[in-house]
């Protein structure tokens, strides 16, 4: 789902929300909506425009560590954790 980001097969907002859940922190500016997830060991910021049919689409989706000093996770490690989290 997560690769799919900026294409045209990109999830809708809809989908990300019935897929993670709601998301910890909720952003909307302008025309755009940013989500945050947070995990035990990272935080996923997803980015959404407006698609041609006015639909909210992922368009890029930002994997981080959650603590101090530690590497990021890759957008693959962070997937992981957030499938662990629905189960």
């Amino acid at each position: 789902m997560l690769r799919a980001a900026g294409g045209a097969d990109a999830p809708s907002l809809q989908d990300v929300e019935r897929y993670f859940g709601q998301a910890d922190i909720v952003r909307r500016d302008g025309a755009g909506t940013a989500l945050t997830y947070r995990f035990e060991n990272c935080a996923l910021l997803m980015l959404f425009a407006a698609d041609a049919r006015n639909a909210m689409r992922l368009q890029e989706a930002h994997p981080s560590a959650r603590r101090a000093g530690v590497a990021a996770p890759t957008l693959d490690q962070c997937a992981v954790e957030a499938a662990a989290r629905r189960s």
